[in-house]
């Protein structure tokens, strides 16, 4: 059970995991629902990062939803801005997880006094050929409201082989709902994040993170690329890079691997990098 499920004062919708130390704040990837996590997929959670758990606060955050079209990566970092200052009051460590990890340079880029360490996991500066042509179809299905063809398209590209399709499409067919959720806002909010990452391109923002960093992914993530990842790496001053065997999703496929890289990192003292710009300021949410 979480110590919170709701929404921030500016709408963005999040969970508490737990309160065992310093905040450690998880900002998601790419989701059908843009919904307080359920409790399914804080089981998850709880699943790949059980010692985390018990030495810091985390908080896993979604999005806001009903973002209007054409909201970027930028904004989405202000509304986890705002969440961090009027929720936990105090900077943290941040996790962005593939397109959450568009959002968490911004946020590191533009809001440093609120970030304590930066941790960019399966995600990039920007996406590759390939990524690029999924978000593009995945944007599409979401706006002409196919969903159990989203279902399907996404369970089978985020599977990237290891389930063959001819089983995950009426597997997916019968749980989609249950597994992926129904989109919010008549898959608006995916299509949006989906235009988002499209338009990414942060690699000339990169060298404005001042946080220690470290940079985690797979060797064979199809939707960013090895050389996209260590490129994005070499960008941020200082910034480790850990590549581990496997595709997108190591987190999940390699959980251990991942968690204790992630602690390792988090529990070194490092300094942060002198900062060469001020705070982006924010708007009135």
């Amino acid at each position: 059970m979480s110590l919170f499920t709701g929404f921030a004062k500016n709408g963005l919708p999040y969970a508490k995991l737990s309160e065992s130390g310093p905040p450690l704040v998880f900002l998601t990837g790419s989701e059908l629902q843009h919904r307080p996590p359920t409790r399914a997929v804080q089981q998850g959670y709880r699943f790949m990062l059980r010692r985390t758990l018990m030495a810091y606060s985390v908080y896993l955050c979604s999005r806001k939803p009903g973002l209007p079209l054409g909201t970027t990566a930028r904004d989405m970092s202000d509304d986890f801005a705002f969440m961090i200052e009027s929720e936990i009051g105090q900077p943290a460590h941040i996790v962005g997880m593939s397109s959450g990890g568009s959002s968490a340079m911004h946020l590191a880029a533009d809001h440093p006094h609120l970030v304590d360490k930066l941790v960019l996991a399966m995600t990039g500066y920007r996406l590759n050929s390939h990524g690029m042509d999924v978000g593009r179809v995945w944007r599409d299905l979401a706006l002409e409201g196919d969903w159990p063809k989203l279902w399907i398209r996404m369970s089978i590209d985020v599977a990237e082989g290891r389930t063959p399709a001819w089983l995950l499409g009426p597997v997916m067919r019968l749980l989609g709902p249950k597994v992926l959720g129904v989109p919010s806002s008549n898959g608006q909010d995916l299509a949006v994040v989906m235009a988002a990452d499209l338009d990414l391109d942060v690699a000339d923002q990169l060298p404005r993170i001042t946080a220690p960093t470290l940079v985690i992914g797979g060797e064979q993530d199809p939707f960013y690329g090895a050389e996209n990842i260590r490129e994005t790496a070499a960008r941020i001053a200082n910034a480790r890079l850990v590549l581990l065997p496997g595709g997108h999703a190591v987190v999940k496929s390699k959980p251990r691997a991942f968690e204790e890289a992630v602690l390792t990192f988090l529990s070194e003292s490092a300094r942060a990098v002198p900062a060469t710009s001020s705070p982006r300021p924010l708007a009135s949410n």
